[in-house]
């Protein structure tokens, strides 16, 4: 392919991420969407000093996410319905389509940005949080790889003010260990002052009431398993554990091949490392829903722009193709969605074999294969070895 025919190709598919955004925002329009309904509301009701998380009438749902998440919004809370949801949706699009290219070089990004297309579109069409969500953790990879810390830490601090699990990036910055303490300076200054946002508008009394209110709206929800390994494992056991045994082991299997000091250098090992949290952020999230798999389609994309493409990682991208992106998209016969894929959570089946995969990759690398399958340059990336 000639670079002028990929210049094309990247052209289209960047219309078509505008055209997905437009016609999503055009179909959220008309049905005058719930979700960024109670996203308003919360905006609103911060200002009027009443309690956000508290179910009203009109809008017949909760507001889970942070205060200060309800402070950010204000400024698509304030405009118009259609353009504010049109501006948001076009936030989260952006943000993934930036991120990709922060940490991919040109041909990898057209791939991964190919491989998330449709999954970005479900989660737009729900008006969700979670492309967004996707792009700050990838964004706080690349800036840690800069050596931005303060600007990591942002992104970080705005991930989890919007939803809990983007902290977990902050695992990045142990890649370069003579940093963190430079790192964590600035994730507690954010913190800080993300938590103390809204005392913009509320007073301090308010502002705990309102951390009290989202704590317990937030604990009823401890219980949830959603599309999950934790409801894998209910639905094939039989059993009714609590979800933080396989929570805890999901974390001490996704850190553990950091203990491979060596390879912290290479660029293929982070970024393989990068792909499998993405993934581990909604297989092993007790609230993860379909709109939610955008999060880990990022991660799959990633994997397989870093892996060797072999036959078996086709076949692989096909089943996650079929049985995560098709799965609840109107391609897939309906009758199929109800009697198969909703009730045995086969949507996450595919992302928890390529999480595997990616895990076993990590450990088998070896340093002439890692120096073999490096991708191609990008502004990003470290020389190997310099941590």
């Amino acid at each position: 392919m000639t670079d002028r025919h990929f210049q094309v190709q990247c052209r289209v598919l960047g219309a078509v991420w505008l055209l997905a955004v437009f016609v999503t925002s055009v179909q959220a329009i008309l049905t005058h969407n719930n979700n960024f309904e109670v996203f308003r509301a919360s905006s609103y009701n911060l200002l009027a000093g009443r309690d956000l998380y508290v179910a009203n009438a009109t809008h017949h749902d909760f507001f889970k996410y942070s205060p200060t998440f309800a402070l950010l919004f204000t400024p698509f809370a304030v405009l118009p319905f259609g353009l504010g949801l049109l501006l948001w949706n076009a936030v989260n699009a952006g943000a993934l389509w930036a991120a990709l290219g922060r940490i991919l070089d040109g041909r990898q990004a057209f791939i991964a940005r190919l491989i998330v297309t449709m999954d970005l579109v479900g989660s737009m069409q729900n008006v969700q949080s979670n492309a967004l969500s996707a792009g700050l953790m990838i964004l706080a990879f690349a800036d840690l790889n800069d050596r931005r810390e303060a600007r990591a830490a942002t992104w970080i601090t705005l991930g989890t003010i919007i939803k809990i699990f983007p902290i977990i990036a902050g695992v990045f910055a142990a890649f370069r260990p003579y940093r963190l303490p430079r790192f964590v300076l600035f994730a507690v200054v954010a913190a800080g002052v993300a938590v103390a946002a809204p005392l913009l508008v509320e007073s301090p009394a308010a502002l705990v009431a309102q951390y009290n209110s989202w704590k317990a709206i937030s604990s009823t929800d401890a219980l949830m398993r959603g599309f999950s390994v934790m409801e894998l494992w209910h639905l094939a056991s039989g059993t009714d554990w609590p979800n933080w045994p396989l929570q805890l082991a999901g974390v001490v299997v996704l850190l553990a091949p950091l203990v491979r000091y060596s390879f912290w250098g290479l660029t293929r090992f982070r970024l393989l490392f990068l792909a499998s949290v993405l993934m581990f952020c909604v297989l092993f999230n007790h609230k993860a829903e379909s709109p939610s798999f955008v999060v880990a389609l990022a991660g799959i994309a990633i994997w397989f722009t870093v892996s060797e493409r072999r036959l078996a990682d086709w076949v692989l991208l096909g089943v996650v193709f079929v049985g995560t992106v098709l799965s609840s998209s109107d391609a897939m016969p309906k009758v199929w969605q109800e009697s198969l894929f909703e009730p045995y959570r086969l949507k996450a089946v595919p992302v928890l074999l390529v999480w595997v995969v990616t895990q076993t990759a990590l450990w088998r690398m070896t340093p002439g294969q890692s120096a073999s399958a490096q991708p191609r340059a990008h502004r990003s990336a470290p020389a190997a070895g310099a941590i």
